[in-house]
């Protein structure tokens, strides 16, 4: 599954196919020998980061958006999965050997920082 894959399929995935199936994936790929699988993971858990910060408790963004714009922000779910399964993958690779991983894992990781400066 490649970083396009994962733009193109986050917006229709709920938050159990998230945490279930994508996130063990890129957890396993995060440690892969070739630098190139690594940044597309980083650049894959921004795109993830971007979903869960709006993802509903129940349903997609696709089906959010269906509903047409409501005010609410993502649940906790997956603020948590967020917290508890990228950040720490981003963290090791932002100490990465290659350069470019360590570039989209910063970058992954501080949108998701400077959305947590910016919330009341």
């Amino acid at each position: 599954m490649s970083v396009d894959d994962i733009q193109t399929l986050a917006p229709a995935l709920d938050i159990t196919v998230i945490e279930t199936s994508i996130l063990p994936m890129l957890t396993k790929l995060s440690a892969d020998d070739i630098p190139n699988i690594r940044f597309n993971v980083a650049k894959s858990y921004a795109v993830l980061i971007s979903v869960l910060k709006r993802l509903p408790e129940t349903g997609t963004i696709i089906d959010l958006e269906k509903r047409g714009p409501s005010g609410e922000g993502g649940c906790a779910k997956g603020r948590e999965l967020i917290q508890a399964q990228i950040l720490p993958s981003l963290e090791k690779l932002q100490h990465d050997d290659d350069v470019d991983v360590r570039y989209f894992a910063m970058t992954a990781a501080h949108a998701w920082s400077d959305e947590m400066r910016m919330s009341p």
